[in-house]
């Protein structure tokens, strides 16, 4: 369990809450990470890396797949009402993170 100011959490829940939502998100994602720690106030968050498809990440289509990933994972884990958890998305290009190789994002 990750202890954050708020109180404890059971990582495998969490987990399990997660890996059931990120079902949900369909084709325009590659892959989703996410770690626990705090913001930049020191309130508990949760940050997630989401990869796209480079289709799904063009102009034309970035904004509309993001703000879908981000309603899907906040609407089914409900982050800060079930876990105290404020959450935090960052997006990334396939083809971008094939060239950084980033272990965070893998």
């Amino acid at each position: 369990m990750a202890i954050v100011p708020t109180g404890f959490i059971n990582a495998a829940q969490l987990e399990s809450a997660i890996k059931k939502a990120i079902r949900k998100l369909g084709k325009d994602v590659v892959r989703v990470n996410y770690s626990v720690g705090t913001d930049w106030a020191d309130d508990p968050a949760i940050y997630f890396r989401v990869v796209l498809t480079d289709a799904a990440s063009r102009d034309d289509k970035l904004l509309a797949t993001a703000n879908r990933v981000e309603a899907i994972l906040s609407d089914d884990l409900r982050p800060y009402e079930n876990w105290g958890l404020l959450p935090y998305f960052n997006f990334r290009r396939n083809s971008e993170q094939r060239e950084r190789n980033d272990p965070e994002w893998s």
